[in-house]
């Protein structure tokens, strides 16, 4: 009944963006179809009598804060074409996200108030641009005089998001801690309210969450609390300039005089950690900043839906993988013996793994030809952790490394990163040592400690960093792949790892784990890294390395919508890609709140055509 057609065709052509899915509406139904029909039309076949129809975003990026910019990051990683503006334009879909507070013109605010009376879907992020009115809303007065810069109206700071009691398509089933840091505070007039607004203590204060409110045929949203600020500040923290505080129950030492990317995070040791069973160190169970970004798409979905949108989005995994894992090995102590017995437990599991290895190191030209062999990728573990000039923190000791590395192992393009320890100093400036010295995927931020273990930065997605102290703010070209914990039952008991799978494939993620070959052969540990490579599978996962975790998202990335029409009931979707893609996911989320999905392979441009 439900059928897709996918016409291969020799357009030519490019626009908009791409990226994955993150949607755990429980609510949504999904409609999957039946292998497609390849043919072959003449483009002007496919457009005679069809009605252009955008499946695209609009995003309008306010410059008032960098971290605004990350809006782009959230569609591209989420999978959704998109297309930018400047502020006041509406751009050539239904659905528009203002990123931030705009300052319009009266004549900008006319005209998007008349976007929404005409059918249009505004959601805004943190800002309400002088249209108190458009979104039911009004700001709070400070209560103080503007004196020396302060604000005449109260702005939020550091709290949490109460949305645990509400049945609204945007919160349906979040309960966890949703730590935010500044917004609006605001108070609806016409506009519904949802949720509430707890202060850094966990003390409820009168304030919503969100405001919506129907305007003619469309919708206005306003989410209060600052999201995109708030993911960046918890995904990229502060600056490692010392050592950070430890936890007060003392599952967190990390006052060692050791500079790592612990000291830099800024999530909570009480209200963001989760104690599983008496005595054990308490765990970031949930990606805070993942739920974050949820918020967010949702509240797009459901604007969408309101205003009869489709909205296209690619997965973000091929052939509807749910997750994706990543075995990392740091070659501490460097021992041959040890290599080669994780060698041998990783060829048992079946799985592709990579060995980030210190320089110099004693493996032998051997051993790195048999791990590659494999199928596995070599990485370079960066040591800024000895005494001696070349292993000390240093962009010339990085370069220093991988060029050693580079002529050791015989490989000659190393991609990915994890540096010794978790050494970390300063807040971006390793990213961008990366990109100078061409690495693009890292593994570092992570936990050093048992008390770190789960999503210490909020997230079990690759992510890119935006550097938000440059002007004007850029994303760095390199991914983050964050670890959720060094050895299973050394820094997090083994039988945990299933809760942090769940999450992961819960928020279609990426589940980073770290196995040293020095500790391989102790008891239980190979027992542990292959009961983790089952539990992964039992869930759909497969088990890559981070060189396949880059070229995919990249390659994902270069797929644009050049255009989407209409006809009989029918979407028709054009995409192009850069290269070849096999096992593309489209889903498409229809007016009646349906996904249509279909797997398929991409050649560099064709045609699917959905019926809705």
């Amino acid at each position: 009944m439900k059928q897709l057609s996918i016409i291969l065709t020799s357009w030519l052509a490019c626009v908009a963006w791409a990226w994955p899915q993150t949607t755990t509406n429980s609510t949504v139904q999904i409609v999957r179809t039946n292998a497609p029909l390849v043919t072959v039309l003449e483009p002007e076949r496919s457009r005679r009598n069809d009605a252009e129809v955008s499946g695209i975003i609009t995003i309008s990026v306010s410059p008032a804060l960098p971290s605004n910019a990350y809006m782009v990051e959230v569609a591209q990683r989420a999978g959704y074409f998109h297309e930018q503006q400047p502020p006041g334009q509406t751009g050539r879909g239904r659905v528009l996200v203002l990123a931030g507070e705009h300052k319009l013109s009266n004549d900008q605010r006319n005209k998007l108030t008349a976007f929404v009376e005409n059918g249009g879907a505004l959601v805004s992020l943190g800002g309400m641009h002088g249209m108190q009115k458009l979104f039911g809303a009004e700001p709070i007065p400070s209560g103080t005089n503007k004196h020396w810069g302060a604000s005449g109206v109260l702005q939020l700071g550091e709290g949490y998001l109460d949305v645990r009691r509400t049945q609204h398509p945007v919160f349906a089933g979040l309960k966890h801690s949703l730590h935010f840091f500044g917004g609006l505070a605001v108070r609806a007039t016409e506009g519904k309210a949802v949720g509430n607004v707890l202060d850094g203590h966990g003390r409820a204060k009168d304030l919503p969450v969100l405001l919506e409110r129907r305007v003619g045929r469309g919708i206005a949203l306003l989410i209060a609390p600052d999201l995109l600020n708030s993911i960046v500040h918890i995904q990229q923290g502060i600056a490692v300039l010392r050592d950070g505080t430890p936890a007060f129950d003392g599952t967190m030492p990390i006052n060692e005089a050791v500079l790592k990317t612990d000291d830099g995070q800024v999530l909570d040791y009480d209200f963001d950690r989760v104690t599983l069973a008496e005595g054990e160190a308490p765990v970031f169970l949930h990606p805070v900043a993942d739920e974050l970004r949820l918020i967010i798409l949702r509240a797009i979905q459901y604007a969408a839906q309101a205003v009869g949108q489709p909205l296209v989005q690619i997965a973000p995994w091929p052939r509807e993988l749910p997750a994706v894992g990543c075995i990392s090995h740091d070659s501490d102590g460097n021992q041959e013996k040890h290599g080669r017995a994780l060698l041998e437990q990783v060829t048992k599991a079946g799985i592709r793994t990579t060995w980030c290895t210190m320089f110099p190191c004693g493996y032998p030209r051997s051993l790195y030809d048999e791990v590659r062999a494999a199928g596995c990728e070599i990485a370079l573990h960066y040591d800024a952790m000895k005494s001696d000039a070349d292993h000390q923190w240093g962009f010339d000791k990085l370069v220093k490394q991988l060029e050693g590395l580079t002529l050791n192992s015989g490989v000659t393009e190393i991609i990915s990163n994890k540096n010794h320890y978790t050494r970390w100093e300063g807040r971006l400036d390793f990213f961008r040592w990366c990109e100078k010295v061409g690495l693009k995927a890292d593994g570092t931020m992570g936990p050093s400690k048992r008390g770190g273990c789960g999503f210490p930065r909020g997230t079990c997605q690759p992510w890119r960093p935006l550097d938000d102290e440059a002007a004007p703010p850029r994303f760095l070209d390199v991914y983050e792949i964050p670890l959720i914990t060094q050895d299973l039952n050394i820094h997090l008991p083994a039988n945990r790892a299933p809760q942090l799978l769940d999450q992961v494939v819960e928020h279609g993620g990426l589940a980073h784990f770290l196995f040293h070959p020095a500790h391989i052969l102790e008891p239980g540990m190979a027992d542990a890294m292959q009961m983790l490579v089952r539990e992964g599978r039992k869930r759909g996962m497969e088990w890559w390395t981070h060189a396949e975790v880059f070229h995919w998202e990249t390659a994902r990335r270069g797929v644009r919508l050049v255009d989407a029409t209409a006809a009989g009931g029918k979407l028709r979707v054009k995409l192009a890609a850069e290269r070849p893609l096999k096992g593309v996911t489209l889903i498409v989320h229809g007016p009646d709140g349906k996904q249509r999905r279909q797997t398929l392979d991409l050649p560099q441009t064709v045609v699917v055509e959905i019926v809705l």
